[in-house]
């Protein structure tokens, strides 16, 4: 029977116990409901009921224990509802129970303990339950116990350790769980663990490296972890750990080099990290490292470049590095690199160029990177590169136009940068390109012209920019080109009148600006009657004169 949604319906009918061959009573969303009738123990074929999200619901008949062949029961979101049935363990056929976000929720029976056949059990978001009954472990079916948002759940019962079989084990947001029982690491099937935001949780039982099946482990926001056990490095199993925002954690055990199936490792936010082990490099599974924001990293052990399936390396914002190391090219198999906020790196080593793989590079910010490597061309799968910010970089190599399948270019706020190369239309894939701000860029080269993909260009805030090629109009892709603030910038050439697929049109603040081309209407269906042509502010062009007949609208 399927009565789901009907939002008001109170309660019912008391002989509803008379269908006997009934095998499914949903009633999910029955928001009205208060209370289930008594006659619902005469129920003896159902299988599956499903009350989740009636609020109104404050409590279950205890004749609900007598549904003996009941499998799945679910009452997550019943806000209401504070207890249940103290013989709620004779549901001996009980497979499934979900009791998620059921927020008033105190307490369990002790007779929970009895349903033999339970292998999944949701309890996440019980903001009330604070503990669980001390022989919990005798659930000896369980594959899956959530106990997410538990927040005053302030420690297990040393009997959990009995759950032989359970593969899945969630406490993440546990705000108030301060430790593990001692012998954790008898879980020997669990595979999942999440302490996430587990923001008491100062250590971890020594015992928990004998977990030999664990492949997921998530710690972050452990803010009061301090450090590993020693012989972390014995959970062979390993092919994901967390450890992201452990603020506390100072220094990783030289044994976690052992952990020969780990694949990620999230290390984002650790501030007082200083270090990484020296044969870090043993990680030979390693395909993402993220060391975001790691501000007191000040260099990368050697071995690090031996990590040869590594693809996304992650070091943004990691401001005392000064150098990458000398052989950093052998990580063959890079595809994203992220220096972001480096502000310390001064320069890139000429080995970095065969990083053949790498197709994404962020440099935003490194504030005192002067160059980059003269053959930094070679690096031809680069698909993404950003330079804004980069405040002391002077001039781009020659090589640059040989990124052949380059598509977005970032160089705003380069504010030395004086030119671009001259065969800089090389870049034929180029479909955004980014120079505003870069306040010494006085002119473009001619080959600009030349990229035929190029559907974005910012040129902003570039002060000591006077004009543009001439040609400038066989920029036939361009949709968006934004020349506010260009100061110096007294015409635009004729040929613009050639950008068909122009869209937006920024020139604000182009205090010299005199004219625009007579012929700018001619610019089809974009100018002439405004179909394509968005956005077109001229606010403070305070020199224009004259705007062509065309525009006038």
């Amino acid at each position: 029977m399927i009565l789901s949604n009907c939002k008001a319906l109170k309660e019912l009918p008391k002989d509803i116990g008379k269908l006997l061959r009934l095998n499914e009573l949903n009633l999910a969303f029955c928001s009205s409901l208060k209370a289930l009738p008594n006659s619902m123990f005469q129920l003896k074929e159902l299988k599956h009921m499903n009350l989740s999200h009636c609020f109104e619901l404050g409590c279950l008949p205890d004749s609900i224990v007598h549904l003996s062949q009941l499998k799945t029961f679910q009452l997550s979101e019943c806000h209401k509802l504070e207890n249940l049935p103290t013989e709620f363990g004779k549901l001996q056929s009980l497979v499934e129970l979900d009791l998620s976000h059921c927020s008033e929720l105190g307490c369990l029976p002790d007779s929970i303990v009895h349903l033999s056949q339970l292998k999944t059990f949701q309890l996440r978001g019980c903001h009330k339950l604070e503990n669980l009954p001390l022989e919990f472990g005798k659930l000896q079916s369980l594959v899956e116990l959530d106990l997410s948002c538990c927040s005053q759940l302030g420690c297990l019962p040393d009997s959990i350790v009995n759950l032989s079989k359970l593969k899945t084990f969630q406490l993440r947001g546990c705000h108030k769980l301060e430790n593990l029982p001692l012998e954790f690491g008898k879980l020997q099937s669990l595979v999942e663990l999440d302490l996430s935001h587990c923001s008491q949780l100062g250590c971890l039982p020594d015992s928990i490296v004998h977990l030999s099946q664990l492949k997921t482990f998530q710690l972050r926001g452990c803010h009061k972890l301090e450090n590993l056990p020693l012989e972390f490095g014995k959970l062979q199993s390993l092919m994901e750990l967390d450890l992201s925002h452990c603020s506390e954690l100072g220094c990783l055990p030289d044994s976690i080099v052992h952990l020969s199936q780990l694949k990620t490792f999230q290390l984002r936010g650790c501030h007082k990290l200083e270090n990484l082990p020296m044969e870090f490099g043993k990680l030979q599974s390693l395909v993402e490292l993220d060391l975001f924001c790691c501000s007191q990293l000040q260099c990368l052990p050697d071995s690090i470049v031996n990590l040869s399936k590594l693809k996304t390396f992650q070091l943004r914002g990691c401001h005392k590095l000064e150098n990458l190391l000398v052989e950093f090219g052998k990580l063959q198999s890079l595809v994203e690199l992220d220096l972001f906020g480096c502000s310390e790196l001064g320069c890139l080593l000429d080995s970095i160029v065969d990083l053949a793989q790498l197709k994404t590079f962020q440099l935003r910010g490194c504030h005192k990177l002067e160059n980059l490597p003269v053959e930094f061309g070679k690096l031809q799968s680069l698909v993404e590169l950003d330079l804004s910010c980069c405040s002391q970089l002077g001039c781009l190599p020659d090589s640059i136009m040989d990124l052949s399948q380059l598509k977005a270019f970032q160089l705003r706020g380069c504010h030395k940068l004086e030119n671009l190369p001259m065969e800089f239309g090389k870049l034929q894939s180029l479909v955004e390109l980014d120079l505003s701000c870069c306040s010494q860029l006085r002119c473009l080269p001619d080959s600009i012209v030349d990229l035929s993909q190029l559907k974005t260009f910012r040129l902003s805030e570039s002060h000591k920019l006077e004009n543009l090629p001439t040609e400038f109009g066989k920029l036939q892709s361009l949709v968006e080109l934004d020349l506010s603030y260009c100061s110096q910038l007294r015409c635009l050439p004729d040929s613009i009148q050639d950008l068909s697929q122009l869209k937006t049109l920024q020139l604000s603040e182009c205090h010299k600006l005199e004219n625009l081309p007579m012929e700018l209407g001619c610019l089809p269906y974009s100018i002439v009657d405004l179909s394509q042509l968005k956005v077109f502010p001229l606010s403070e062009s305070h020199k224009l004169e004259v705007l062509p007949i065309l525009l006038i609208f």
